[in-house]
């Protein structure tokens, strides 16, 4: 199996999460990696384990973060997540803890690469997903439940129009997002189709 890459890190973040947290069976998957970890120093070097494991949610760790990006994800395991919510509820994050008030190091800015979670259902673009293309969401063909914020102000929301299974959509902030009228062409265009559309 080899591993896939994706355009934007922190969109490979939060999937490696997702991926690690079903296959270990925890949502505290980050304390399974020391033999992984063990294997990485070996050829990096860095602090040992349980100085890391031990800083986990105390302090930033630049070390461990990039040894988590040397995890291998591979269209295997992106096609095992059904359920993916892009906010800042993750274990992962506690590599930077206080994150969002430090420029929000873990934002994601590009959904190139999404696609490949081929049997994708729910997806909520939370508040970690910031202005960027909704067009990497066209080959999600089994998305039913999408959440969107509309202050994000992401572009090429024709993409939602076009996803043929969707048949939930909600748009938070509607109501004092600047493209407004955008939203709205998308989410009249969806409940013509019979697509049970809430915005607020």
């Amino acid at each position: 199996m080899t591993s896939i890459e994706l355009a934007d890190r922190n969109l490979r973040l939060a999937l490696l999460d997702e991926t690690y947290t079903d296959r270990v069976g925890d949502y505290y998957w980050l304390s399974s990696l020391l033999e992984e970890y063990s294997a990485y120093q070996t050829s990096a070097g860095g602090p040992a384990w349980h100085d890391l494991h031990q800083r986990l949610g105390i302090d930033h760790l630049p070390q461990f973060e990039d040894f988590l990006l040397t995890l291998p994800l591979t269209s295997e395991d992106l096609a095992q997540v059904t359920n993916l919510c892009l906010d800042g509820d993750r274990e992962i994050y506690q590599l930077y803890p206080g994150w969002w008030h430090f420029g929000r190091h873990f934002s994601i800015t590009s959904l190139d690469g999404i696609g490949q979670c081929t049997e994708l259902i729910h997806l909520d673009l939370n508040s970690i997903v910031e202005a960027c293309s909704l067009a990497p969401l066209a080959p999600l063909t089994r998305l039913r439940n999408l959440r969107v914020d509309a202050l994000d102000q992401h572009c090429d929301l024709d993409a939602i129009v076009a996803l043929p299974a969707l048949r939930e959509l909600v748009v938070v902030n509607k109501t004092i997002a600047d493209a407004d009228d955008e939203w709205s062409r998308v989410m009249s265009a969806l409940r013509a189709r019979g697509v049970s559309v809430r915005g607020w």
